[in-house]
């Protein structure tokens, strides 16, 4: 089997990667169940995308996605957050156990959901920024314009899909294994 890069492209794998930010961290392969992955990435993808449209915005021209319709975009997806933090919060609770060893989880539990979302929040948007290598803005911008009309389960869904498969085709980009819900 080819690898998913080979498939959608290495551009569109790696918006699927930048969009994950807790994926993309963990030292060690966790184990999340298909829901807490959607819904993971269904409660980042608004702080994603602002995050890729910061970074990208110098580099598109005036009319491209991210400048004129990327804050709507984000808007609309944010306005569905409160419904997937429930499964959200255990995805991210295990990301930070597997990257930290268990302390870093441990002190985020005691920690009021309000305080731990503004948190996720900030995190997923300047990591995504810090991530996006500028000359596959273009790329980036497409790749979102083409999920756009998608509501954020659906996008989330197949973002998850890329991630377990990009980590079946190739184990070393998978540090996150879907487990059998």
């Amino acid at each position: 089997m080819r690898g998913l890069s080979s498939i959608l492209g290495p551009r569109t794998l790696a918006l699927a990667l930048a969009m994950t930010p807790c994926a993309a961290m963990a030292a060690e392969p966790m184990c999340i169940s298909k829901a807490e992955a959607t819904s993971l990435i269904a409660y980042s993808l608004p702080q994603a995308i602002n995050g890729t449209a910061k970074r990208c915005a110098p580099s598109l021209p005036a009319d491209a996605f991210l400048r004129t319709k990327g804050p709507g975009l984000a808007a609309r997806y944010a306005a569905q957050k409160d419904r997937y933090w429930p499964k959200a919060k255990p995805a991210l609770l295990k990301a930070l156990n597997t990257q930290g060893g268990g302390g870093s989880a441990n002190m985020m539990t005691g920690l009021p959901d309000d305080t731990l979302r503004q948190m996720a929040d900030v995190f997923v948007e300047g990591f995504v920024s810090q991530r996006i290598a500028p000359k596959s803005c273009k790329q980036l911008d497409l790749a979102i314009d083409l999920l756009s009309p998608l509501p954020p389960e659906n996008t989330a869904g197949l973002i998850a899909l890329s991630m377990d498969v990009a980590g079946s085709a190739d184990p070393k980009l998978g540090k996150v294994t879907l487990c059998k819900d």
